[in-house]
């Protein structure tokens, strides 16, 4: 299974790494709102450093969408998502993807959450 995907953009790759577990399985900020962040940093960007402009309005969308995202599912935090409390460790191993542990998670819908925000936001640019 590969750990990464190569999303062709014209001449440039992106290499979107793995988000799931609120990133590398942290449980920090939640996997569908960060591919949603990293779409805004397609859609508005700052290729030059100095680019003040560019970088506001990314800061701008991003902001935006993480509000979006908290309205419809009450945090972008993977942790709160999945009802986990500070004192579980963090480790890299993966649970056992079996029908309970889908059952559990709402990740899902999580997914299906930024689709929607993000699919809106594309819809109101005029580019839907």
């Amino acid at each position: 299974m590969p750990i990464c995907m190569v999303l062709p953009l014209s001449r440039h790759c992106i290499w979107l790494p793995r988000l799931g577990g609120g990133i590398g399985r942290m449980r920090e900020i939640c996997g569908a709102a960060c591919g949603m962040f990293l779409l805004a940093g397609l859609e508005r960007c700052a290729v030059e450093g100095a680019d003040r402009e560019g970088k506001a309005a990314n800061y701008k969308l991003v902001q935006e969408l993480a509000e979006k995202f908290k309205e419809e599912c009450g945090t972008i935090h993977c942790s709160e998502l999945l009802g986990l409390s500070k004192k579980e460790p963090i480790v890299a191993t993966p649970d056992a993807r079996t029908a309970q542990y889908y059952a559990k998670r709402p990740c899902v819908r999580m997914v299906e959450a930024a689709a929607r925000i993000w699919g809106d936001f594309l819809e109101n640019e005029g580019k839907l």
